[in-house]
């Protein structure tokens, strides 16, 4: 059986620059994948290439088991059964609502595309809006409408490009729930792009972490927030500390939070120095624990406190706490670890994640 969609070591160059370098990656049908990095990693490049707006350099683009992308031949855009919901929703201003629906089910008879139409505005709660106009809906509903004119001609695959970054916060949270919803209930085999792992997360079931072209890894949300593979993605997804540690003879870890159990990403030596990756959650509020730590900064962030404490060598660790925990800057407060295996990185090939660093 083939998957809907396969990326083999695909590149793009833009004259000598290579934008997206070596990216391999599947995507099983009914499967809402995502890119995600910083701007100008190479994600909407990537993205680009699927949807056949860009030639590989190098590699291969398969949907459905049938080549459609590789270096000296491109297939076309709408031959490829894609849609595509853009970042500004590119609706037509002079077309109604059922007219915008309407425009990628051209060949169907009218009784067709009309049963269409009123299928998607119904999955989109957007009943008896058929005869307006793109002006005279809010975001929201130009979204929704924008959506459904992508799943109109049920495409093979459906890529969203940032599609909520326009709209307010609020507004985005909730139709990236609706959309993954709708998504599922359809069963659409999707990718999303974007900078913002909260969306990421609350959409997609696999996610690829990209950064200066390349997949860094390609994993659910979780394993990318508590298993990063490498020191990128452990700094871009989330927030945490880095704590010095050294290697122990029976493979532990010593820092000055103890001993105790590590993940490597590299299997290191006895003796050789590490640095740990320790989350926010991984350090627990405990007014009841004998071990003290000192608050030097904290972030009010609604339910929560981020707290940013010292421990003794200097270095520092990050906690969530209830925020009806308020206690000052200069205070003590008991802390315990809550983590089995802590993430280990090789401290030659680690950049500097700074403690305080926020997302």
């Amino acid at each position: 059986m083939w998957n809907q969609l396969e990326v083999k070591h695909a590149s793009v160059k833009y004259g000598s620059q290579t934008v997206v370098d070596d990216v391999s990656f599947e995507l099983e049908s009914g499967v809402i994948g995502c890119l995600l990095g910083p701007s100008g990693c190479g994600k909407t490049s990537l993205l680009r290439a699927i949807a056949g707006f860009e030639p590989l350099s190098e590699g291969e683009i398969l949907l459905h088991g049938r080549s459609v992308s590789h270096p000296g031949q491109t297939m076309a855009p709408e031959k490829r059964r894609v849609g595509m919901v853009f970042q500004d929703f590119a609706l037509y201003p002079h077309l109604t609502v059922e007219k915008n629906i309407a425009f990628g089910l051209r060949g169907r008879n009218a009784k067709q595309q009309t049963q269409r139409v009123k299928e998607l505005l119904g999955l989109v709660d957007l009943s008896g809006l058929e005869k307006k106009y793109p002006h005279q809906l809010s975001g929201g509903q130009q979204q929704r409408v924008a959506l459904v004119r992508a799943m109109a001609p049920r495409p093979e695959i459906l890529l969203l490009d940032e599609p909520f970054s326009g709209l307010d916060v609020e507004l985005r949270e909730q139709l990236t729930r609706e959309v993954r919803t709708i998504l599922k209930r359809e069963g659409v085999t999707a990718i999303l792009v974007t900078h913002d792992q909260q969306e990421a997360f609350a959409l997609a079931d696999s996610i690829g972490v990209l950064g200066e072209g390349r997949l860094h890894q390609w994993d659910s949300g979780y394993c990318l927030y508590h298993q990063p593979r490498d020191r990128f993605v452990a700094d871009f997804i989330g927030q945490g500390a880095m704590i010095p540690g050294r290697v122990l003879q029976d493979g532990h870890i010593h820092s000055s939070l103890g001993r105790m159990k590590g993940n490597f990403v590299d299997q290191p030596r006895e003796g050789e120095a590490v640095e740990l990756l320790f989350r926010p959650d991984d350090i627990v509020h405990d007014d009841e624990s004998a071990f003290k730590l000192q608050i030097v900064d904290k972030v009010f962030q609604g339910a929560e406190y981020l707290y940013t404490l010292a421990l003794a060598d200097g270095n520092h660790l990050l906690c969530l706490v209830q925020s009806h925990h308020d206690h000052a800057i200069g205070e003590m407060i008991g802390v315990r670890l809550h983590v089995d295996h802590v993430v280990a990185f090789p401290v030659e090939t680690s950049p500097q994640m700074s403690a305080d660093q926020g997302k």
